[in-house]
């Protein structure tokens, strides 16, 4: 009898075997930082998001800060 394999997340549609286990795990790691859910530093809203490499912005009061590439805790936030 076969046995059912649970499938992956999506997230990670993008890399196949190729790429190897290691970089799968990384791209995982660093995909779930960038997209989880951000309070405003301003607002307290969770509608902080990126919107460049190293740029984060408050969709709802416009608050606009620069900071880490993939998360705003590695950058001071300065208003």
């Amino acid at each position: 009898m076969a046995v059912k394999r649970r499938k992956g997340s999506t997230a990670l549609k993008g890399l196949g075997v190729k790429f190897g286990a290691t970089v799968r795990k990384r791209y995982g790691k660093v995909y779930r930082t960038l997209k989880q859910k951000r309070r405003c530093p301003n607002c307290t809203s969770l509608k902080f998001r990126r919107v460049a490499i190293g740029i984060w912005q408050c969709n709802k009061c416009e608050y606009k800060v620069a900071a880490g590439a993939y998360d705003i805790n590695l950058g001071k936030l300065q208003g």
